[in-house]
């Protein structure tokens, strides 16, 4: 187990992108007359003799076990045609048995095939993807993913998690939906509540209703989560949970207009960059970006993996800011723009937050901010959320 488990390791730090080309061996043997087909030489050795010095030709080694798989087969009162298929130091060796020998031309119309592994290979599987790498020797399995190791021997599994120490799973825990590990949150974020509608004889104005429209597939949410889990309670068919852990998420308001949302002396507001006619320059891109530290509590209900529905969550979060800034590029020079200040956005940041996991689909949340954006009078009053998939 030990052996198997640093072979998942190495194979991941080594960042194994493809499997290992195996070239192949056909050796064609009349078990009428125990000789290799072809061989010029089979006249003065014996079966065995010819096997070994065809296989350390190709630099392999015929082993005992492997030789009396052949003799067992060769000797066999069968009117079967026989194959042995085995894998030795990275080669395919298939070796073909005629019944009533063989004259170069015919097919083979039934064979028995008979697999076999040299000693040293242990039926070793090695699968690489973009899920991770997947090692198999026997019953036991190693898996090295995104969000850990896991190392399955028999009923029991053992799961590592960003270096943390082991933890069982049971065989009767694992047909339940596991919400732990590392997610992935990924999807889009928009404002609610009402601008009001500024009358200031004044150009250009500090605040209009429209400065909070925003781009609907350019304004994105995104999250990284480490995820833990206290089972609470539950029977066969269900499982209460308390999901926790810790979280960076980052809003990301890409505004559908002109001007670039700024820090005024004691509110915010929002202006344009005019160019040598006084008119307002043409932006390609245009955004404000806030990224939180964020603590979810999500109690949730787990079911089968065989369910339709796998898991419910529905709880709350609270964050605190770690940075906010604007990003602004014009659409002609692509003359860049940014500034990083607090924007008057609310140090603290609390929420709702609805999880759900479906067979078949990837997994969804919803986010609704209770607590403003931005602090009381500073800015207009709106709160942001944010919906999409959850991965990994």
């Amino acid at each position: 187990m030990k052996n198997l488990f640093i072979l998942g390791f190495i194979l991941f730090s080594t960042g194994l992108l493809a499997k290992p080309t195996q070239d192949s061996l056909l050796l064609k043997i009349d078990k009428r007359n125990q000789e290799i087909i072809g061989n010029p030489s089979n006249s003065k050795k014996s079966l065995k003799e010819e096997l070994q010095a065809i296989f350390a030709k190709n630099g392999i080694v015929l082993e005992d076990s492997l030789w009396q798989s052949i003799r067992k087969a060769v000797q066999a009162d069968s009117d079967k045609d026989t194959s042995i298929v085995v894998t030795i130091g990275g080669r395919n060796v298939n070796i073909k048995l005629h019944q009533n020998g063989f004259n170069g031309t015919q097919e083979l119309s039934t064979t028995k095939t008979i697999r076999a592994s040299s000693p040293g290979n242990n039926n070793k599987q090695v699968n690489v993807g973009i899920n991770g790498i997947h090692v198999k020797e026997g019953n036991e399995e190693v898996h090295v993913g995104w969000n850990g190791v896991q190392v399955k021997e028999g009923d029991e599994v053992t799961r590592v998690i960003w270096g943390k120490d082991s933890t069982k799973i049971q065989a009767k825990d694992r047909n339940f939906y596991q919400r732990k590990g590392l997610n992935l949150y990924l999807g889009l974020n928009g404002t609610s509540g009402n601008l009001p509608a500024v009358s200031i004889a004044q150009f250009p104005a500090p605040l209009l209703s429209t400065d909070f429209a925003l781009k609907p597939l350019g304004s994105r949410y995104a999250g990284i989560e480490i995820a833990r889990t206290i089972r609470m309670g539950g029977g066969k068919k269900s499982r209460f949970n308390l999901g926790y852990g810790l979280q960076f998420d980052w809003y990301n308001f890409m505004f559908d207009h002109n001007r670039i949302i700024q820090k005024g002396n004691d509110a915010i507001i929002f202006q344009p960059i005019l160019n040598a006619n006084g008119g307002e320059t043409v932006l390609s891109k245009n955004k404000m970006t806030v990224s939180y530290l964020t603590l979810p509590i999500i109690p949730h209900w787990t079911y089968s993996k065989e369910s339709s529905v796998q898991m419910i969550g529905l709880g709350g979060y609270v964050s605190y800011r770690l940075d906010s800034y604007t990003k602004a590029l014009e659409d002609k020079t692509d003359n860049l723009y940014k500034s990083t200040s607090n924007l008057f956005v609310n140090q603290i940041r609390y929420g709702v937050r609805a999880e759900f996991a479906l067979k078949h689909f990837p997994d969804l949340f919803f986010s609704y901010d209770l607590s403003p954006l931005f602090e009381k009078g500073k800015g207009p009053d709106v709160q942001a959320f944010s919906f999409g998939l959850r991965l990994l």
